[in-house]
C-alpha cells in the first residue's frame, strides 16, 4: 500500500513538473490581455461619464 502511494504521489510532481515547464514555454502574448486597447476603452468611458456629469449639472443648476 505504501508502494503504491508512493508511486501516485511521484506520478503527481512529475505532471505538475511537466505541465509547470511547459506551461513557462509558451509566448506571453498568446492568450494575453491588450492592456493599451483596455486603457483606451477606459479613458474613452471616462470621458463618456465626465461630459455627462457637466449635463447633469447644468440642467440641475438651470
Amino acid at each position: 500500500m505504501n508502494i503504491l502511494m508512493g508511486i501516485v504521489i511521484a506520478f503527481i510532481i512529475v505532471v505538475a513538473g511537466y505541465v509547470g515547464y511547459h506551461a513557462s514555454q509558451e509566448a506571453p502574448e498568446v492568450g494575453g490581455h491588450d492592456t493599451s486597447l483596455e486603457l483606451e476603452i477606459l479613458d474613452a468611458d471616462t470621458k463618456i461619464i465626465q461630459a455627462l456629469q457637466k449635463q447633469i449639472m447644468i440642467k440641475s443648476i438651470s
